[in-house]
């Protein structure tokens, strides 16, 4: 009896030993196929530890390999964040590669390359780009300017109450022109009285919505830049001025006074109807797979009878229900049969003719310094323009999100939060306690 217990035990502790030493070897084996082979994968609600997509087509757009030079001292606790957002662009492509240099080792270099402490430096092609501050959007912006090869400029016509490139009035786009300078797009304005020319350094022309009208000379020089081959994009307003309604029949362009009216709009509680939401686009290279709501106020139809030699496409129309409005918009508008146009109806028109490109879009407002944040209004211009400039490569690279690093919560949930770590846990605990006492009483 005494023997077969102490079998027993031996067996049982046979058999203890052989799990624990099945479980070292498992965990090993574990740690081994850890190491050889990384996953890594982003459950973060908005993928902050992730290339946005745009990242993700600015390295596509970048041939060769990729070398990033990060300029810190030894220790310094900026390397680390360093090696890991340069590691979200090592795991979609080995050929980045990532090093860093102590700048106290490369003096010569600092002041003979005026480079900064903290500084990164991103080589492709025997090219190379500054990037000041870690971040994805920073990079990313590198890449793009990489991938574009040489700079590129967009010359905006001025002297007749255009929208302005360069001022912060809500009607002009200071904060579009502001947000191409990192992708390597520069803006400028064109006097066309003092120049007497459109210059041919210009990626393409741009019309935004002017209010007064144009001398002869100055539509001549526009016909001249456009029968060269330039590229033109122009935003137009349901008010052209009559003076670019030659240039306008020119393009296939159809005078319009109407204004859109949208009902979807106030459907979604937006209280003026003449907002336009645009919820589908047509497939187009200028727009690739770009799928965001555009929101476009006071937008006029772009109606295009196609000239001779050029190809046309719409681009996006307004939605079904909508129309355009051929009397005074007021804040109870209805649809006029025969009046005015029913919809849907375009709302933007690429011209093509032989490699020559040119936008038409019924409304500028949407680029403005006050709607441009709106959907995807920024990214749809940035589109345009990487098209006309013909960095078609560079269509998909949208802005890069800032993270969203904020926890929004209302008041109610405060409250249960709250209520539930100062009362609801010590209350759990003290009725646990309470029923363990009477437990052991009983």
């Amino acid at each position: 009896m005494v023997n077969a217990v102490g079998f027993d035990r031996h067996r049982r502790r046979l058999v203890h030993g052989l799990r624990v030493l099945a479980l070292l070897g498992a965990t090993c084996g574990l740690l081994k196929l850890a190491n050889d082979h990384h996953r890594i994968f982003d459950w973060t609600g908005n993928h902050r530890h992730s290339l946005s997509p745009a990242s993700v087509a600015a390295v596509a757009a970048v041939a060769g390999p990729i070398a990033v030079s990060v300029y810190l001292p030894e220790q310094h606790a900026g390397r680390e964040r360093a090696k890991a957002l340069i590691a979200r662009y090592q795991r979609l492509a080995a050929r980045v590669e990532l090093r860093f240099i102590n700048p106290a080792d490369v003096p010569d270099l600092m002041r003979k390359e005026e480079i900064r402490e903290g500084e990164m430096v991103v080589s492709a092609s025997g090219r190379q780009e500054r990037v000041r501050g870690l971040s994805e959007a920073a990079v990313t912006d590198a890449l793009a300017r990489l991938a574009r090869g040489e700079q590129a400029w967009l010359g905006f016509i001025t002297g007749h109450g255009e929208r302005s490139p360069t001022r912060a009035a809500n009607f002009d786009l200071a904060d579009f022109a502001n947000g191409l300078a990192p992708r390597g797009i520069r803006a400028r304005e064109i006097s066309l009285i003092e120049l007497r020319a459109v210059p041919d350094n210009i990626s393409a022309l741009v019309i935004a919505s002017p209010q007064t009208d144009f001398l002869p000379a100055e539509i001549s020089l526009i016909e001249n830049f456009i029968a060269r081959g330039g590229h033109l994009l122009w935003l137009l307003e349901p008010d052209l001025p009559p003076s670019l309604q030659a240039l306008g029949t020119a393009l296939g362009l159809q005078a319009s006074t109407q204004t859109l009216i949208d009902p979807a709009a106030e459907a979604m509680g937006l209280k003026d109807p003449t907002l336009a939401l645009v919820l589908r686009y047509e497939p187009h290279l200028a727009l690739g797979q770009f799928a965001a709501t555009a929101l476009l106020p006071r937008a006029a139809p772009v109606i295009v009878k196609v000239p001779a030699g050029w190809t046309a496409a719409t681009l996006f129309n307004s939605g079904q229900g909508s129309w355009g409005e051929s009397g005074k918009v007021e804040s109870q508008v209805a649809f006029d049969d025969g009046l005015d146009a029913p919809g849907p109806l375009p709302l933007a028109v690429a011209l093509t003719r032989g490699q020559q490109r040119v936008v038409l879009v019924g409304d500028g407002d949407f680029l403005s310094n006050t709607y441009l944040g709106n959907g995807g209004n920024r990214e749809l211009g940035i589109r345009l323009v990487e098209w006309l400039s013909a960095n078609d490569a560079l269509i998909k690279v949208d802005a890069v999100p800032a993270p969203d690093r904020e926890l929004a919560l209302a008041p109610w949930q405060i409250g249960v939060i709250g209520g539930g770590f100062l009362l609801g846990l010590p209350g759990a605990f003290l009725l646990n306690s309470l029923c363990l006492w009477w437990r052991r009483r009983a």
